[in-house]
C-alpha cells in the first residue's frame, strides 16, 4: 500500500510541477503614450496571452501582428481596447517557436514590440475539406437547397461556405462547426437570384468555398444533373 501511494504521490508532484509552468506574459501598454512596456513578452505554444491597457493610460491601444496568417488577416491580434481594459490576443495559440513582431495599429509608428514563443505545443489551425455529395439538381430547384460535405481535418469553428455558380453566388451558410475527422453535411439555402441562377440546364457546375480564421480557406466544384 505505501508503494501505491508513494508512486502517486510522485506522479503527482511530476504532473504538479508540469501545471505550474509559468503562464503567457501580459502584453501591457505603457500609460505614457504611446508604447508598450518592455519586453519582449513571452509564452509557450499554445498559450494565448492577454493585453492590457491600464487604467492610467490615455488612449485606446491594441495588438497587432505585423505578419499575415493563412486566412490573409494579421498572424494574431487582440481587440482595440479602452484604458482599463484587457482583451485575449487571439491568433497566438497557433504559433510555433520563434520571435513574432507586433505593433498597435492606432499609434503604428512609435508602439511596437515582440513575443517570444519557446516550448509547449502548438495548437493546430483549423482545417477542413469540402466536396459535393451526390445529388439531384431537379430536388435542388425544387427544395431551393444544395448540399456540401464539410470535412474536419482539424477541429474548426466558425466556418463559412459560399456557393456559386461562375462569378454568380448562390447562397451561403456560416457559424459551422466540425470536429477532427468528422464530417457533417450542411444544406445551402440558395438565395432568389441563387434559384434563378440554376433554374434552367440539364446541368449546373456549382461551386464553394469554404473559409475560417486563421486557417486556411478550402474549395471544391462539381457540376450537377
Amino acid at each position: 500500500m505505501k508503494s501505491i501511494i508513494g508512486s502517486i504521490a510522485v506522479a503527482a508532484l511530476f504532473f504538479g510541477g508540469a501545471s505550474t509552468a509559468q503562464a503567457a506574459d501580459d502584453i501591457v501598454a505603457d500609460a505614457d503614450c504611446c508604447t508598450f512596456i518592455d519586453g519582449p513578452f513571452t509564452q509557450s505554444a499554445g498559450e494565448i496571452p492577454k493585453f492590457v491597457n491600464p487604467a492610467d493610460a490615455d488612449a485606446v491601444h491594441n495588438v497587432t501582428s505585423t505578419e499575415k496568417g493563412p486566412d490573409g488577416g494579421p498572424l494574431f491580434a487582440s481587440d482595440t481596447i479602452q484604458t482599463g481594459k484587457s482583451a485575449p490576443v487571439d491568433g497566438a495559440q497557433y504559433l510555433t517557436d520563434g520571435t513574432y513582431p507586433f505593433l498597435c495599429t492606432v499609434h503604428s509608428f512609435s508602439m511596437t514590440g515582440d513575443l517570444v514563443v519557446s516550448g509547449g505545443t502548438a495548437v493546430p489551425r483549423p482545417k477542413f475539406g469540402l466536396s459535393f455529395p451526390a445529388q439531384n439538381l431537379k430536388k435542388i430547384r425544387r427544395t431551393g437547397k444544395v448540399r456540401v460535405k464539410v470535412k474536419g481535418v482539424t477541429a474548426s469553428s466558425g466556418i463559412k461556405l459560399t456557393v456559386s455558380k461562375g462569378k454568380k453566388k448562390l447562397g451561403s451558410v456560416s457559424g459551422l462547426s466540425v470536429s477532427s475527422g468528422k464530417t457533417k453535411t450542411v444544406a445551402v439555402r440558395l438565395t432568389k437570384t441563387g434559384k434563378k441562377a440554376v433554374k434552367r440546364g440539364k446541368k449546373v457546375l456549382f461551386k464553394v468555398k469554404g473559409t475560417v480564421a486563421d486557417g486556411k480557406s478550402a474549395t471544391a466544384k462539381r457540376t450537377l444533373r
